[in-house]
């Protein structure tokens, strides 16, 4: 039996299938015959998922690997739907014309945090990676662990086919109670963007609030 977890207004879909002891998620591009898999995750068949805070494939469609709403990403941890969101505006130069000024930008941005609700807040990632994009990121007050249990985490993981470690648990904890701020500034634990280790990727699923089973699946060689 299939089931449509996703889609988004550029057509990308989701589709969740169960099977005897495994489950797979497929992100789908295209329409009929067209139709092509883009990603697979699999993981264990939990037959009562547990639903973590924050977590969703919804979420996971931000993740960079396809086309995605860029609207959603702009106003989902203003909506209680994740924690951060790392954004990207692309800036005026010789290939892109038609983009704004970085002033311009940055004048949008102002306006932008003007908007956010208690308890959300707006900063401009003070690493800006490449010249042609500004980058800035909007996250919540507070760390992981304020808003999401990490004892259900890790017992959903094993119910996933992950078991992780005592070390692992112990970084995990450290990691998930930093300030959520910092995920976005040079002081970062580590880099979200190029996680290495397994403490790592769990940290980040949590701060972009991708869905446990995505990062079982990363984690046991599906990539």
């Amino acid at each position: 039996m299939s089931e449509l977890l996703h889609k988004n207004s550029k057509g990308i879909m989701m589709i969740r299938e169960d099977f005897k002891i495994r489950s797979q998620v497929k992100v789908i591009s295209g329409i009929d015959e067209r139709k092509y898999c883009l990603h697979t995750y699999r993981f264990n068949f939990v037959h009562e998922p547990i639903e973590i805070p924050y977590c969703s494939w919804a979420n996971l469609d931000c993740c960079g690997g396809w086309s995605f709403d860029e609207e959603y990403l702009d106003t989902a941890v203003q909506k209680g739907l994740k924690l951060f969101a790392g954004r990207a505006a692309s800036l005026k130069h010789q290939y892109n014309p038609g983009a704004p000024t970085l002033e311009e930008v940055q004048r949008q941005f102002a306006a932008f945090k003007e908007t956010l609700p208690n308890g959300v807040f707006a900063d401009v990632n003070d690493e800006q990676i490449m010249p042609t994009y500004f980058y800035t990121f909007i996250y919540r007050a507070g760390t992981i662990s304020d808003y999401i249990d990490l004892d259900m985490v890790f017992d959903f993981y094993d119910k996933l086919g992950y078991h992780i470690s005592t070390a692992e648990e112990k970084e995990i904890r450290c990691l998930c109670g930093c300030e959520i701020k910092r995920f976005g500034t040079a002081q970062a634990p580590f880099q979200y963007a190029h996680a290495a280790t397994a403490a790592d990727f769990i940290t980040t699923g949590l701060l972009l609030g991708y869905p446990i089973e995505s990062t079982v699946s990363i984690l046991q060689g599906h990539r």
